[in-house]
């Protein structure tokens, strides 16, 4: 007898197992959604800074002004709008702090309302069939 043949006598059946996904428990499901939304929240504020910066490295805020002032009718650099002044990286991170509050509160409260949804929908159908294998 050859070696693939005793291996292919040795390998045990594919089994098969199918679960139902009926209930998801609320407090995890709000716990998990925070940590997420947080982990967003952070990504959100480190890319604010790192386009701010790069706008500000870069130039920008100074052809921008121009740009502005220019479209908004000739005014003078005195009366005009200096974009780099308004656009200053307090305020930019006033704004991304803002948004990262807003997203954190939002997507953890989306997040328990579609467990509470998930789990009424879960009792009217029987849940989920989910089936996984052994291989």
């Amino acid at each position: 007898m050859s070696f693939l043949a005793k291996a292919k006598r040795n390998i045990p059946p594919v089994k098969q197992v199918k679960l139902k996904l009926v209930h998801i428990d609320f407090w995890s499901a709000v716990k998990a959604g925070l940590l997420v939304t947080v982990a967003t929240g952070i990504a959100t504020i480190v890319g604010f800074f790192l386009v701010w910066l790069l706008v500000s490295q870069t130039g920008l805020f100074g052809s921008l002004s121009t740009l502005v002032n220019s479209v908004v009718g000739g005014a003078s650099s005195a009366e005009g709008v200096d974009v780099a002044q308004t656009l200053s990286l307090p305020r930019v991170m006033s704004f991304a702090f803002t948004v990262t509050l807003f997203n954190i509160v939002l997507g953890t409260a989306l997040v328990g309302i579609s467990a509470l949804i998930f789990n009424v929908i879960g009792r009217l159908t029987g849940g989920i069939s989910i089936g996984f294998t052994n291989n």
